[in-house]
C-alpha cells in the first residue's frame, strides 16, 4: 500500500471515529429537544437528499486533483461547525440548518476524499485498497460507537461535540500538513 493511501486512511480514521461518536445516538438527541418519531425521520430524510443534491451538483467541480485537498478540508470544516452548532441547538429549525451545513460538509468532503484515494490505488490491488479503507472504517465505527454512549452517559452530549470537534481538527491539520503530498 502506497504511503498516500496510508497518510489518507490516518487523516480518515480520526473523522471517522468522530462522526461515529454521535451518528448512533442521533435520535436519542434530537428528543432532548422535544421532537416526535416523526421529526426525527424528516430531519433525517432531509439530510440525506441535501447530501445527495448537493453531492450531486458539487461534484462537478471537484474533478480536478490538484483542488481535492481544499474541498476535502473545507468538508472537516463544515462538520466541525455542524458539531459545534449541535451544542447551542435548541428547536427544530435549528437542527435543519445544521443537517444542511453537514450535507454540504459531506457533499465537498466525500468526493474529494474518494478522488484523492482513487488516485493512489496500487494497480492490480483496487479491492485490496479500498478492502483497508472498508475495514478499517468498519472497525473504528464500532468502537466509536461504544466510545460515544460512554462520553453521552458520563459526561453528556456537549463533551461528546466538543471531542468531535477536536478530532475533526485532528483530521483536517493532518490533511493541511500534508496537502502538497496528494496533488
Amino acid at each position: 500500500m502506497r504511503k498516500e493511501l496510508k497518510l489518507l486512511l490516518l487523516i480518515n480514521s480520526f473523522f471517522v471515529f468522530a462522526i461515529n461518536l454521535f451518528a448512533p445516538f442521533y435520535a436519542v438527541y434530537v428528543q432532548k429537544i422535544d421532537a416526535a418519531v416523526l421529526h426525527i425521520g424528516g430531519i433525517w430524510s432531509f439530510f440525506l437528499l441535501s447530501v445527495g443534491l448537493l453531492t450531486f451538483f458539487i461534484s462537478r467541480f471537484e474533478n480536478h486533483k490538484e483542488h481535492a485537498d481544499y474541498f476535502l478540508i473545507a468538508g472537516f470544516m463544515c462538520r466541525a461547525l455542524g458539531w459545534l452548532s449541535y451544542i447551542f441547538a435548541d428547536s427544530l429549525w435549528q437542527l435543519y440548518a445544521i443537517q444542511l451545513l453537514m450535507a454540504l460538509g459531506e457533499a465537498l468532503g466525500t468526493p474529494a476524499y474518494n478522488l484523492i484515494y482513487s488516485s493512489y490505488l496500487t494497480k492490480g490491488e483496487y479491492a485490496t485498497d479500498w478492502g483497508a479503507s472498508s475495514a478499517l472504517s468498519s472497525i473504528i465505527t464500532a468502537g466509536a460507537a461504544f466510545t460515544g454512549g460512554i462520553i453521552i452517559t458520563t459526561l453528556g452530549f456537549s463533551w461528546l461535540f466538543g471531542m468531535m470537534i477536536a478530532l475533526s481538527l485532528v483530521s483536517m491539520g493532518i490533511a493541511i500538513g500534508y496537502k502538497d503530498s496528494f496533488r
